[in-house]
């Protein structure tokens, strides 16, 4: 039964995790297929608009007059146009007639291997292999073949296209394509690290790609997947551009030129979500398996033991007995009715640091840390009395004087006429679990980087100040405190300069204020005082008055003196209509809001029993 349970549980285990692994791998490809049909759709709109400007410009060319104007018109419609290089008019004979560039005129481009192969006019946009250069006139054709190319990085290059002109006699338009602009708007959308995206010709060529390792002008795919390009308009698959780098890729062939957008997903990433899953949940389940299987074994093992020697049972059981108070890791202790203690094993000695011969006959009270008072052991004792049975926990201190925790159990044991004849103590050390757990409410209470109360400390700070204000019908005052300045400090010198700013003022301002009062960040570069036990508004102004001077002090930075200035609200509890801390909080925002745009590094005081405002800066 175990091992098909052990069975049972591995084989949901495996088909859930191929489930998940199933699903991620659909998701990224769905995403693939999305960025191949985004990248298309732009590139394509980008061919239609430079084809219809660049009809438009070419209507009605005559003479060498129309050519000149055809110039001028190409140079304007290349200022609004990044993902041009230049634009240019070819006659029969594929020289350069007319270009947005002087120096094209006359250079000789070769198109008769340009896609897709034609006969006849041409009718159709033809793609041609990409070239090196920022243009036809200092430039050259990059070689075409499976091997062929040239690697990108930090080199210029351009992908030729020739469209037809209506009523151009032979003339057609010669475009020169700014592949980085096209490959910046693809590698913003998909970094890296994530992932590739390529552009082909519908015969495999490389025209584009944002992975610098890989060549232009080489034949990316075989003859089957550009059959593939050819037939099906849109596919994915796995594949493998580079060696040992499988990806998730998504094509997507142009509706209306000849070329295709690859997108490569690499699968290594998409499934990091999932091996996390994997490590997790085998990282639970095979330890509780291989628990359960040895705790069965155990089991079953002791059974057939205890069959064959049930006749020295008793012998065994005093033997485990011995074996458990002696190796057990909780610390164990025994007293006599009256308390005295007749034995100790070996975990108490190793916890409370008194060895067995020190503690015998003493009363456990000589562990008391002075921590739980008379009422305590009182409490304890009576439960103990009326139930047989007491748990909870304790701090006791250890010989060498450190005091720590345990988590005790004291059981009484009876005689068969009930009477009480010994009591057994069970405790095991749990200082460090306290520790732990003071950790936690701190973290959760306090600012990880100044530690000042955060948000919701400073939430049950206001509750209790705002209570006591009314109790001694004494004012509290609420200040927001921003900085001004601070940006520019994290935008030169760093976040770890911006980091150590907020540290060395969250102490400096601290230590402004009187030990009643409250510092808190309430967030970025913003904090909250609350100044207590106020008679008047007014005599919150000396430390509104030294909390700016306070932020204003300059800071050393590795060298570099880095200064910030502070504009400060304040709002006042209790007033008419302002009866919650959302309202507080808000009102000393706004008042803040009124010393900074009145000049920052200042404070102003909101509107309450008195109004005040400090009109000049403190410097």
């Amino acid at each position: 039964m175990l091992s098909a349970f052990i069975c049972a549980v591995l084989g949901i285990t495996s088909y859930t995790l191929w489930l998940l692994r199933s699903d991620a791998l659909t998701s990224n490809f769905q995403l693939s297929s999305l960025m191949a049909r985004s990248f298309e759709n732009a590139l394509t709109q980008s061919l239609n608009a430079t084809s219809q400007a660049a009809s438009h410009a070419l209507s009605g060319v005559r003479g060498k007059a129309g050519l000149r104007e055809v110039e001028a018109d190409f140079a304007q419609i290349l200022r609004g146009a990044p993902h041009l290089r230049s634009l240019s008019l070819i006659n029969s004979q594929d020289r350069i007639v007319a270009s947005s560039n002087p120096a094209n005129v006359a250079q000789q481009v070769d198109t008769s291997g340009y896609q897709p192969l034609i006969q006849g006019p041409q009718t159709v946009l033809r793609l041609g292999a990409p070239w090196l250069g920022r243009d036809f006139a200092a430039g050259r054709a990059a070689e075409v073949g499976v091997g062929a190319g040239a690697a990108t990085d930090g080199v210029s290059t351009l992908i030729p296209a020739t469209l037809p002109v209506q009523g151009g006699g032979g003339r057609r338009l010669l475009v020169a394509l700014n592949p980085d602009y096209f490959v910046n708007q693809m590698a913003q959308q998909l970094d890296g690290s994530l992932g590739m995206v390529e552009v082909l010709r519908l015969d495999g060529t490389r025209l584009m790609t944002t992975n610098p390792k890989l060549p232009i002008g080489q034949t990316a795919y075989g003859k089957a997947m550009v059959l593939r390009f050819q037939e099906r308009e849109f596919g994915q698959f796995e594949s493998e551009p580079e060696p040992g780098q499988t990806t998730l890729t998504a094509y997507r062939v142009s509706s209306q030129y000849p070329f295709v957008v690859v997108t490569h997903l690499y699968r290594e990433v998409a499934l990091a979500h999932w091996v996390t899953q994997v490590s997790t949940v085998l990282g639970l389940l095979v330890p509780v398996l291989v628990v359960l299987a040895f705790l069965a074994l155990g089991l079953h093992r002791r059974q057939w033991l205890l069959q064959l020697q049930r006749a020295e049972s008793e012998r065994l059981q005093r033997i485990n007995a011995a074996f458990v108070f002696t190796h057990i890791r909780e610390g164990i202790l025994i007293t006599q009715a009256d308390g005295s203690i007749i034995d100790v094993n070996d975990a108490f000695v190793r916890i409370s640091g008194y060895s067995r011969a020190e503690v015998l006959g003493k009363n456990p009270r000589f562990l008391s840390s002075g921590r739980q008072d008379k009422a305590f052991y009182e409490a304890m004792w009576s439960e103990l009395q009326a139930s047989g049975y007491w748990r909870g926990e304790i701090w006791n201190r250890r010989k060498d004087g450190e005091v720590f925790a345990e988590l005790l159990t004291i059981s009484a044991v009876p005689d068969s006429q009930g009477k009480v004849q010994q009591f057994v103590a069970v405790f095991n050390n749990i200082t460090a679990i306290k520790a732990y757990q003071d950790e936690l409410e701190h973290s959760a209470r306090y600012d990880p980087l100044t530690n000042l109360p955060n948000r919701v400390f400073l939430a049950d700070r206001m509750r209790s100040a705002m209570t006591q204000a009314q109790r001694h019908q004494m004012l509290l005052g609420v200040v927001f405190i921003d900085l001004d300045g601070f940006k520019a400090i994290n935008d030169h010198h760093g976040h770890e300069a911006g980091d150590q700013m907020l540290i060395t003022l969250a102490e400096r301002m601290r230590l402004t204020l009187r030990e009643s009062d409250t510092l808190a960040r309430n967030g970025g570069d913003e904090f909250v005082a609350l100044l207590a036990d106020l008679t008047a508004p007014a005599d919150a102004i000396p430390t509104l008055e030294r909390l700016l001077e306070t932020a204003a002090q300059p800071m050393d930075w590795r060298g570099q003196s880095l200064a910030v200035t502070a504009s400060i609200g304040i709002s006042f509890f209790p007033q008419p209509g302002k009866r919650t801390r959302d309202e507080l909080l808000h009102e000393a925002d706004m008042a803040m809001y009124q010393a900074k745009m009145a000049g920052k590094n200042r404070y102003h005081l909101s509107p309450g029993p008195v109004v005040l405002s400090c009109s000049e800066p403190v410097l």
